[in-house]
């Protein structure tokens, strides 16, 4: 197919709008005697934040775990939840490697469960295991709630790399890691020493983890949840499962732990100038502008923290990982681009985003054909003077002429 003379202008960056085309015609239209169109469509610039943007997070979630469901192996999977104690939330954000250790004492926990499992189902010789570590720092209050979402596989893989399933664990069972857990964790988290916010962004911190927010009551039941065990502060859950054929299930899972803390459509505006942020369960808030800003400054992760890790066997330098991973499937090569020589991972562009998400062919033409790119602007008032040319801005405001001031009058 013949590509059309479709341009995509690209433009400078416009943060937290989500990278869609904007509705825009180019005023030329086209030439019916050779039967092509010329149709202007114009695209933003992500802001590549890793805070709390909602088009990057969302992106951020759908690379994620888009990648994770072509390459984990095709076995059951268990979410393990733990969350913090609110003594320690504090301590933890202005820590951020302690929570690698929770993550890590989590996790072969689980794997020393496992490990007992398959010695009573007499499975015997070296067993090993594998986990993907999402790691939040927000609840759907909007407050500072570092909390885990470990992705552990139902079972473990011999030295030959056999599958050995697993059954699912009781509630006694859940219990028991939580206890172990505990046990593991008394001796580094009596060494973590408290202090006091010295800066505003730690007061923000402070104020996000420590701080209840003026809710009333929850008026829904709550029901008594299954695999489900607290001690201390600290809480574990271990109900949230998917079967080894439940592929679609498994990038919903990945999704929830890659997802990023706002939603555009649980935030709107109100007539008073307002915000109305509605919660995953209970009241919705009432929040000014400030308040909504300082709610989300605290959520940001710090620079360096990895907000997901890989165990075990999934490891990048596990000696098992080429045998029980699956091969991804190669990456579509950008139009009018070779594909690349080196079989590697390559970021998930926006065009594959779009169509995998909402169906929509950001490359094809109405007319059938295949979009190029012809200009990329990159200067603020180049791209201002064009959207004002279009009438997608409105016009510039005239600043006033000067003028000297009045003359008072004189009382002669």
């Amino acid at each position: 197919m013949e590509p059309s003379d479709s341009e995509l202008v690209t433009g400078p960056r416009r943060p937290p709008r989500p990278l869609a085309p904007a509705h825009g015609t180019n005023p030329r239209g086209g030439d019916p005697l050779n039967n092509t169109t010329t149709t202007l469509t114009l695209t933003a610039f992500s802001c590549k934040g890793r805070g709390w943007c909602p088009s990057c997070a969302a992106k951020r979630a759908l690379e994620s775990s888009t990648h994770l469901q072509d390459v984990l192996p095709r076995v059951g999977y268990r979410q393990w939840t733990l969350t913090l104690p609110r003594a320690l939330r504090w301590v933890v954000r202005t820590q951020p490697g302690v929570v690698r250790e929770v993550e890590r004492r989590l996790v072969r926990a689980v794997w020393r469960w496992q490990r007992a499992q398959a010695r009573r189902l007499g499975v015997t010789g070296p067993l090993h295991g594998g986990a993907v570590g999402f790691l939040q720092l927000f609840g759907s209050a909007l407050q500072l709630t570092p909390h885990l979402h470990v992705l552990l596989p139902e079972g473990l893989w011999g030295e030959d790399g056999e599958w050995v399933a697993l059954p699912p664990p009781e509630d006694d069972e859940v219990e028991a890691v939580l206890h172990r857990l505990l046990r593991q964790l008394r001796a580094t988290f009596a060494a973590l020493e408290s202090r006091w916010p010295e800066e505003a962004e730690e007061l923000l911190w402070a104020e996000g983890a420590q701080h209840r927010l003026p809710l009333e009551g929850d008026a829904s039941p709550k029901k008594k949840a299954r695999r489900l065990a607290r001690a201390l502060g600290f809480s574990l859950h271990a109900d949230t499962a998917v079967h080894a054929f439940d592929r679609v299930g498994l990038q919903r899972l990945c999704g929830y732990g890659a997802r990023g803390p706002i939603s555009e459509e649980r935030l709107t505006r109100l007539p008073s100038g307002l915000y109305r942020w509605q919660p995953k369960r209970g009241p919705a808030l009432a929040l000014t502008a400030v308040a909504l800003v300082k709610r989300l400054v605290a959520l940001v992760p710090p620079r360096g923290l990895h907000l997901t890790c890989f165990h075990g066997v999934f490891a990048p330098n596990a000696r098992l990982r080429r045998v029980v991973m699956l091969a991804p499937p190669p990456p579509p090569a950008p139009v009018g681009t070779p594909a690349p020589a080196l079989a590697r991972r390559r970021r998930l562009d926006w065009a594959t985003a779009l169509q995998r998400t909402f169906g929509v062919d950001v490359w094809r033409c109405p007319c059938g054909g295949a979009r190029r790119i012809r200009a990329v602007v990159t200067h603020l008032a180049t791209a201002q003077a064009m959207l004002r040319s279009m009438g997608l801005l409105p016009p510039r405001t005239p600043l006033p002429r000067a003028h000297a001031p009045p003359q008072r009058s004189l009382g002669f």
